[in-house]
């Protein structure tokens, strides 16, 4: 069995008592305390860890350390399968958030059939591996107790549905309150920025607006849980999740139609110019065969997806664009081509440095220049967003290395164009 040394555990994985992740010999690893073993040993002997496996809603893993069920050891020790690319809620996309949502919900309803119940649904244990959202603590879930409330509702509703609520309805970019509130965005100000008209919204009003109204309403009140001791059966609580499953589908951010959102049907190609310029793209990709590329200024996604058909083995092509209308349109090129998994988004601009960065906007509403860059000099620009910039030097060292390591070894090929 392993054994932990002090400066093993990550010093972020500290919230949960009956487990935490720690790294030996650069791999990581889950302990899990005796505190957690109950919920642990029901999670397999339910058959909810094997079907949320054979479902692609849940991380894999690998127990390191045997253990007896009738004398457990003093820990028990699992290596997670390795998430290929780590991304936050604050860089996804809309379509990104809402499909993390929607599988939080489906688990919860899978675990319900089997005894459990979801403890937390922080989106940030949702990654994206090999393209799809899923689960990655495996210690979010407990034992489902008849009567009792569903502790992460509150949760769930900070972490996807007031964010998703509030770049439908208010503006896309506040995504970037996940920023601010590590936590989820708090109800009462998701209330607050929300539009008059979203009360008429059953969902939305049930689940933000009057819960804002409860939390404050009860803040300040001592409750005695012995005497108020409210019951919430199971049919309620898969109410409750058909409640805010329903209300986040019918939640919908449409891009605004520009010229680069339009990339394939308006651009500064004829069709033979682009048909020479994508055969020779595939040309050169094809004859260095790199692990990674670099698509700088992805927009729709155009070239990203062509990199993909070429780069070697497991590896990966990185499409660079920060204006949300082009991050939905690859969001959604890649939801039509499922078999493609190796194309990961990163929503930022590439620049010197890593600071938010002006962006005037083009009389398209999707062009545009960073503010300082030559860009078209004959066009006036209508508008200015902040948006994410990175170095590469940065994205190197700190999320290729780290991530990749000798991937690096094999070459990287840096495409920079339009689509």
């Amino acid at each position: 069995m392993k054994r932990l040394t002090n400066n093993q555990r990550i010093p972020g994985s500290f919230r949960d008592p009956t487990g935490f992740l720690f790294i030996d010999q650069g791999i990581l690893y889950r302990q899990i305390n005796p505190s957690g073993f109950d919920d642990y040993f029901l999670l397999q002997n339910s058959g909810l860890y094997q079907e949320l496996i054979e479902a692609e809603l849940l991380i894999p893993h690998e127990e390191i350390s045997a253990y007896d069920q009738n004398s457990p050891p003093d820990q028990i020790v699992i290596k997670p399968e390795e998430v290929s690319f780590i991304s936050y809620p604050y860089e996804w996309s809309f379509s990104q958030l809402k499909n993390a949502a929607q599988i939080t919900l489906q688990i919860q309803k899978i675990a319900l059939q089997k005894g459990m119940s979801l403890k937390d649904c922080s989106a940030y244990n949702i990654q994206f591996q090999h393209g799809k959202p899923k689960l990655i603590d495996t210690l979010s879930f407990e034992r489902y107790q008849e009567g009792e409330p569903w502790v992460a509702y509150r949760q769930f509703c900070q972490h996807f549905l007031a964010p998703l609520a509030l770049m439908a309805y208010t503006d896309v970019r506040l995504s970037q309150l996940f920023r601010v509130y590590i936590d989820g965005i708090p109800l009462d100000l998701a209330s607050k920025l929300l539009p008059k008209k979203t009360s008429l919204n059953f969902s939305i009003n049930v689940h933000i607006h009057i819960h804002a109204k409860s939390q404050s309403r009860y803040s300040e009140i001592k409750i005695d849980p012995d005497k108020d001791r409210r019951q919430m059966k199971e049919h309620q609580l898969l109410g409750l999740v058909d409640s805010l499953a329903s209300g986040i589908e019918k939640l919908t951010w449409k891009p605004e139609q520009t010229d680069w959102a339009e990339y394939e049907k308006f651009h500064n190609y004829s069709s033979a110019a682009l048909l020479h310029k994508s055969d020779l793209v595939a040309q050169f990709i094809s004859q260095t065969q790199p692990s990674l590329v670099w698509d700088l200024g992805a927009n729709i996604g155009y070239f990203s997806f062509l990199f993909s058909q070429y780069v070697s083995g497991t590896g990966w092509v990185f499409a660079f664009e920060a204006l949300p209308e082009n991050i939905a349109r690859i969001e959604e090129n890649l939801s039509l081509n499922p078999e493609i998994i190796n194309i990961k988004i990163i929503p930022k601009a590439v620049i010197d440095k890593c600071e938010q960065i002006g962006f005037l906007i083009g009389p398209s509403g999707g062009t545009g220049k960073t503010i300082g860059s030559a860009g078209r000099q004959n066009i006036t620009y209508q508008n200015e967003i902040s948006i994410d910039g990175i170095s590469l030097d940065h994205f190197v060292f700190n999320e290729i290395v780290a991530q990749y390591g000798c991937l690096l070894e094999k070459g990287v090929s840096v495409c920079q164009g339009h689509g």
